[in-house]
């Protein structure tokens, strides 16, 4: 295993050894194009931390939120059933 694994990094050494120059050009375009995706990828990524928000914010809530916080709501909760005119039990 540890042969097979060697022999892929001198494969891969050798190639960038013995590599012959391309000559490429990069016109302007390029620049703008892959600051084009760098915004749109990070529009992406806002697009979605909106949409998932709520979710975020709960899940955050419920990892950090303390038994106190919690027993407060439902006193709240129950204080508030308790008090509904509409409800004569």
């Amino acid at each position: 295993m540890a042969v097979k694994h060697e022999s892929r990094i001198l494969v891969a050494l050798m190639g960038v050894a013995f590599a012959a120059p391309s000559y490429a050009y990069l016109d302007p375009g390029t620049g703008s194009v892959i600051l084009q995706s760098l915004l749109a990828g990070i529009a992406v990524a806002m697009g979605l931390a909106r949409f998932y928000w709520h979710q975020f914010k709960s899940f955050l809530g419920n990892l950090v939120g303390s038994s106190s916080e919690r027993q407060q709501e439902q006193t709240a909760e129950e204080f508030d059933t308790d008090s509904d005119p509409q409800n004569p039990s």
